[in-house]
């Protein structure tokens, strides 16, 4: 299991979850991606939306102002 960090802060959409596809595409089965992200629409919709698509669990905290803390873990 491997534990990898991405951070986007700064960066919008589209280029938020073209950066998590990227990064997700290079798991194996039980890594972790870690992203730190403050754009609000990636964070809280898109991001999420797309580990559940491609079978990932995702947990979301909110760990400042306008900043999230997402972990992905493939399945």
């Amino acid at each position: 299991m491997a534990v990898t960090t991405l951070d986007i802060t700064g960066v919008v959409c589209p280029y938020c979850i073209l950066s998590v596809k990227k990064a997700a595409d290079k798991m194996q089965s039980g890594d972790i991606l870690v992203v730190r992200c403050d754009h609000p629409p990636a964070a809280t919709g898109t991001i999420p939306e797309y580990a559940k698509a491609t079978g990932m669990a995702v947990e979301s905290t909110k760990i400042g102002d306008g900043l999230w803390e997402l972990r992905l873990t493939k399945k």
